[in-house]
């Protein structure tokens, strides 16, 4: 029989915000790190670190310390500090599927710059995990993971219940996702802080052997015995040499060492039984004893959640197509911008800060980065439909008979469809009529003259010169100012106008150019979608039922309906029920 090897991870499970803010749990970042820089240098015995699987740590670190810099990378490149292979450790359902893959590409490259990173899936505390993750880990050359959570139920303290509802009788199994890719999952079946200050004293190593050794052997399919020496925000065990020279002369049969994930997981690649149980898909059964604790986060702070889906889809819907049509015209890809703000909006991503279970400080700040998002997403659309505005035919139509005769200063309205996909969209826009700037008349009298201009008979029409159905309000006169790139800003005010109207077919990553027409000129002003809705186009209605070529919607007598996606088949019953209730919970639980 193979020797029983206890393999010895140190980690610190870091937080970047909880139960303080940022700033505050940052101070004792940089104290664990001085630390764990005094350790690694003055003792050779202390053999590695594991930073918590995500590079943003190291961020942080250095935005103190900078020039502790070359210092760490000496470390990382000794595999002395183990860092990677995320950005951060994001939840994995309240965060995009673009997000998850992102978090794992960003921090890979972010590693690679201080020469390598952990080859293993690391989802510590994860509140559940999505089922491609192994499909995703190996296409990024990586065939282990470990995770806390998704196949033994848990109790209090994230201890292992005595349960036979297991979906593996060992904490080593195989984890496949629904294509048939897998990986070699370990369950932290103790939590990650089963060998969290060991002792160093003979009396107490004995009663905390005693039992860790008991507990690890029950779920461990190898001789290879996983002991997480560490815990959230945990500071460095310096005597952890001593501890472990102490638990090799108690336990000569059992060789206690200094160890590495790395280290860890291949020896017990090499020791697994014949047979492992496949866990297909999703971690997500917590089946927590007493209160269902992390699934309420799902809907803890909604606003949080809100504005995450509006950031998503704008970097992923809105400019990384528009950027990718460009950089196909010739133009430069702002991948830095990108990859700036995704960084940005991954901040908010980690389980404690979107799911909204952290102290107010922490989301009021929270809601500062997705407006810093907001604000870079709005300027990078809004930059790379200029440059895809100016490469297209804006001239219009030759008339036919139903369209307004004047039509020399009409203005181009261009309609993007981002998407793979034909589709019909309503567009609601403000559009400048005419724009005075200061240095044309003095500026006190520019307002008074655009008010009291008449607006002038307005219609849209398509590029064939059709008339389209369109509603056009007037919506005042407004200051504001151009940024020329080669000139000082240009203050103007300018007549608006709201147009809204729907579009024709689009096609799929194309664009189709409207007009609006008036009567007598006006200076051309270009105009972009910026937020498509529900287009109202092909419904029908009968009784009860509202119905388009996709969707079928029945509503009962109670108000609540069922909503028919005909296209998949799919039915939601009974949806649109609402209840008043008192909340007597916490973060976690409603």
């Amino acid at each position: 029989m193979a020797k029983t090897t206890a393999h010895i991870i140190s980690h610190s499970h870091w937080d970047r915000e909880w139960y303080l803010p940022f700033e505050k749990h940052r101070f004792y970042l940089v104290k664990l790190m001085d630390a764990l820089l005094e350790k690694l240098e003055n003792d050779p015995e202390y053999k590695s670190f594991h930073l918590d699987g995500q590079t943003i740590a190291l961020d942080d670190y250095f935005e103190v310390r900078p020039e502790k810099y070359d210092l760490v990378k000496k470390y990382i490149q000794e595999k002395r500090i183990i860092i990677g292979p995320w950005y951060i450790l994001q939840d994995a359902f309240l965060t995009s599927a673009e997000a998850n893959v992102r978090n794992l590409v960003i921090g890979m490259n972010e590693s690679k710059k201080y020469g390598q990173y952990s080859k293993l899936g690391y989802f510590p505390d994860t509140f559940g995990i999505y089922g491609q993750a192994p499909q995703i880990l190996k296409q990024a050359g990586i065939d282990t993971a470990a995770f806390g959570r998704g196949v033994k139920p848990t109790g209090f303290n994230n201890m292992v219940s005595d349960s036979e509802n297991f979906e593996s009788p060992y904490s080593e199994l195989e984890w496949q996702s629904p294509d048939g890719s897998s990986v070699l999952g370990v369950l932290f079946a103790n939590w990650y802080s089963n060998g969290n200050e060991i002792p160093s004293s003979k009396e107490e190593a004995e009663k905390f052997w005693e039992q860790k050794l008991a507990d690890a052997k029950k779920y461990a399919s190898t001789p290879h015995l996983l002991y997480m020496n560490g815990c959230d925000h945990q500071p460095l065990q310096k005597d952890l040499p001593e501890a472990i020279k102490l638990a090799n002369e108690m336990y000569p049969d059992i060789e206690f060492k200094h160890s590495s994930f790395e280290e860890y997981m291949e020896e017990v690649k090499n020791s697994l039984p014949e047979k492992l149980q496949t866990v297909t898909g999703e971690l997500r059964n917590q089946r927590t004893d007493g209160w269902s604790t992390l699934v309420n986060t799902a809907s803890a702070r909604i606003y949080l959640k809100q504005m995450n889906q509006s950031a998503q889809n704008k970097l992923e819907r809105l400019i990384e197509p528009l950027a990718t049509f460009a950089y196909m015209n010739g133009e430069e890809y702002p991948e830095d911008y990108l990859r700036f703000a995704w960084k940005q909006l991954m901040q908010n991503h980690p389980h404690d800060s979107i799911c909204g279970c952290s102290i107010d400080e922490v989301h009021e700040e929270m809601v500062t980065r997705f407006k810093k998002v907001d604000q870079m997403a709005d300027k990078l659309i809004e930059e790379q439909t200029e440059k895809l505005t100016a490469k297209m035919n804006t001239t219009a139509p030759a008339m036919n008979t139903t369209a307004p005769a004047e039509f020399d200063n009409a203005i181009p309205l261009i309609v993007m469809n981002t998407t793979g996909y034909k589709r019909h969209t309503t567009i609601e826009k403000v559009v400048d009529l005419e724009k005075i700037y200061f240095s044309e008349m003095p500026f006190p009298e520019i307002h008074g003259h655009l008010t009291d201009k008449s607006l002038p008979k307005l219609t849209v029409v398509n590029a064939n010169g059709e008339e389209i159905p369109a509603t056009i309000e007037e919506h005042g006169v407004e200051f504001g100012y151009d940024l020329p790139d080669d000139k000082f800003r240009q203050p103007h005010y300018a007549k608006k106008v709201k147009v809204m109207f729907t579009t024709d077919e689009l096609p799929e990553f194309g664009y189709a150019t409207y007009f609006l027409v008036a009567e007598f000129g006006y200076a051309t002003y270009f105009l972009v979608e910026k937020e498509p809705m529900v287009s109202p186009q092909k419904i029908s209605q009968a009784g009860n039922i509202l119905e388009n070529d996709y969707l079928r919607v029945s509503v009962h007598e109670d108000g609540t309906y069922n909503v028919l996606d005909k296209v998949t088949g799919h039915e939601l019953k009974s949806v649109g029920s609402y209840e008043d209730t008192s909340d007597i919970g916490n973060e976690y639980m409603f």
